[in-house]
């Protein structure tokens, strides 16, 4: 693996847009996870039917985070509601709004949203290593330089922690993450449990 490429951590919804996004910019992206198949979460949210987002209009979206909406509003404003929706229509994911707002694949089936990320990803080159857990985060003379996976080194230019929290382990999200951050110096605010969009 050369220092061209960025390896992103964790094939859940982010890892996978992070990861395609990137490939998609040009960038050479390996995608690791440490569990079987990706999008585990993904694929049992919502009851199994897969609550993408909310059309709620952007300010009483925010509003429903108390003070900390404040910080959701650069990136929402950049990437929302409308984006996401035609973001997963590209991708040929028919979308239904339901009651409250809430948007749903057509299909009601979780699963399908799973299946056309991963479709994407394939179609962008990004390399997807399966049962492949990262151990941690290179670190050398202050400079991110790659990631330890099943006893080797991987070298990046550039790695993206996407492992999610601690809120289900059986889908993978057992706090790697944090562990991996904290080893590699950052000061990990203490997580509490809550529910966010895709």
């Amino acid at each position: 693996m050369s220092m061209d490429r960025i390896v992103v951590i964790g094939a859940g919804a982010g890892g996978m847009l992070a990861a395609g996004r990137a490939a998609a910019a040009g960038a050479r992206v390996l995608l690791l996870e440490k569990m079987r198949s990706p999008g585990r979460k993904v694929g049992i949210t919502g009851k199994g039917r897969c609550n993408l987002t909310n059309i709620a209009p952007l300010p009483e979206f925010i509003d429903h985070f108390g003070r900390n909406g404040r910080f959701l509003r650069q990136p929402f404003h950049r990437f929302f509601a409308p984006e996401l929706m035609e973001f997963f229509q590209s991708l040929g994911l028919d979308l239904v709004t339901e009651r409250g707002g809430r948007v749903f694949p057509a299909s009601g089936r979780a699963p399908e949203v799973v299946a056309a990320l991963r479709g994407w990803l394939g179609r962008e080159g990004v390399e997807l290593h399966r049962s492949a857990p990262a151990e941690g985060i290179i670190v050398e003379q202050g400079m991110v330089r790659g990631v330890f996976c099943q006893g080797r080194r991987i070298s990046a230019r550039a790695v993206i922690l996407a492992t999610g929290g601690a809120s289900y382990p059986a889908t993978g999200s057992t706090g790697d993450g944090y562990r991996m951050a904290g080893a590699a110096g950052h000061r990990i605010v203490p997580v509490r449990p809550a529910l966010v969009p895709l």
